[in-house]
C-alpha cells in the first residue's frame, strides 16, 4: 500500500465491554482515554443501554452491529419463514434508526445462515484441532460440509437477498451504510462468492462489504475462503474492517496472540476502510492498548507518536 496513506484511529467493540460495564459513557469514556477515536456498539447492547447514552457521547459512536439495541431473539435475515424474516427485518431497521440517530455512518450486518446442523461443521473443526488436516479423513469432510452447504443455500440467500432489498432503500433514506460480514462458519451468509453476487445486485453507495479478520482467517484454516480474498473481493467498496488475531480456532485475541500477519494484510487495506478492533472482554486495559499499538506498528491504524 502507498506508505504515505492517511491511517484512521480505530475504534474499540463493545465485545470488550462484557462484564466490565455497566453502562455505555462508562465504556465509551475508558475506550476515549485508553487512546481510541471512537466505539463501535455490537449486539451486547441492550435497548436499555442504548436510550441511557448521553446524547453528549453520540459523536462517538462510529458504527452498529446489528441487531444493536439487541432485545433478545432476534431471528436471522435469512429465514425463509416470512414472519421470522419481517421480525429481523424490523430490528435492522432499528440499528439503522439508531445509527441516523447517533450520528453513525454504518450498521455491520450478518446477513444470517444456511439451515445446516452446525454438528456437520464442528466435526470438522474437531478433526483439525485432532490435527488431522492433512489426512484424507479431513478432507473428505470439509468437502462433504461445503456440498451441503451448498445443495441448501439458495432459499436461504434468496431470503437475506429479500431482506437486503427491503433495509437498502431504508438505510439510503436515512444516510447510513450497509456493511455485509463474512461469518465464522462456513454456513454463514455470505460465502465469498455470494458477497460477490450481492454487491452486483445491489451496486449502490449504500451497500459495501465488512471483513472480520478473525472470521476470515478460522474459515482459511479449515480449507475454506481465505482472508486475503475476502480483502482483495471489492477494494473500492470496503466499508471497514473487524481487527483480531486468531490462534488455532480460537478469535477475538489481541494483535499479537496469535498468527495473522498483520504487516502482510497491510498492503491490502485501502485507506478509506474503518477499523474497529474487536477484542474480547477478559484483556487489560493494557493488552488492549498494546494490540492496537501492533496494529500500528504494521501499518493498519493510527497510533501513537507518528500517526
Amino acid at each position: 500500500m502507498d506508505g504515505e496513506r492517511r491511517l484512521r484511529r480505530p475504534a474499540l467493540s463493545t465485545m470488550w465491554s462484557q462484564l466490565r460495564h455497566e453502562n455505555l459513557a462508562e465504556f465509551v469514556g475508558v475506550a476515549l482515554a485508553l487512546g481510541f477515536e471512537q466505539v463501535e456498539l455490537s449486539h451486547v447492547v441492550t435497548p436499555e443501554m442504548l436510550e441511557a447514552l448521553p446524547a453528549a457521547l453520540a459523536p462517538a459512536v462510529r458504527v452498529l452491529h446489528h441487531p444493536c439495541p439487541n432485545p433478545g431473539g432476534v431471528p436471522e435475515l435469512s429465514d425463509p419463514d416470512e414472519g421470522r424474516r419481517g421480525m429481523a427485518v424490523g430490528a435492522a431497521k432499528q440499528s439503522i434508526e439508531w445509527a441516523a440517530r447517533l450520528g453513525a455512518g454504518v450498521v455491520v450486518l450478518h446477513l444470517g445462515v444456511v439451515g445446516v446442523d452446525p454438528r456437520w461443521e464442528n466435526a470438522v473443526r474437531a478433526r483439525w484441532l485432532q490435527g488431522e488436516r492433512e489426512e484424507m479423513t479431513f478432507t473428505m469432510l470439509a468437502g462433504f460440509v461445503e456440498g451441503l452447504r451448498a445443495s441448501q443455500a439458495a432459499r436461504y440467500l434468496d431470503a437475506a437477498r429479500r431482506s437486503l432489498a427491503q433495509l437498502v432503500p431504508f438505510a439510503r433514506e436515512r444516510g447510513v451504510q450497509l456493511g455485509l460480514e463474512n461469518g465464522e462458519w462456513c454456513f454463514s451468509i455470505p460465502s465469498l462468492e455470494e458477497a460477490r453476487l450481492l454487491l452486483d445486485d445491489f451496486d449502490t453507495p449504500t451497500v459495501g462489504l465488512w471483513v472480520d479478520t478473525g472470521h476470515a482467517t478460522i474459515q482459511e484454516r479449515l480449507g475454506f475462503d481465505s482472508l486475503l480474498a475476502w480483502v482483495q473481493l471489492a477494494p473500492e467498496r470496503l466499508l471497514g474492517l473487524h481487527y483480531h488475531d486468531v490462534n488455532g480456532l480460537r478469535d477475538h485475541l489481541v494483535p499479537g496472540r496469535g498468527t495473522i500477519d498483520w504487516r502482510a494484510l497491510s498492503e491490502h487495506i485501502p485507506a478509506h476502510a474503518l477499523p474497529t478492533c474487536e477484542f474480547d472482554w477478559y484483556y487489560t486495559p493494557e493488552e488492549i492498548v498494546a494490540g492496537a499499538e501492533r496494529l500500528g506498528i504494521n501499518g493498519l491504524v493510527a497510533w501513537g507518536e507518528e500517526e
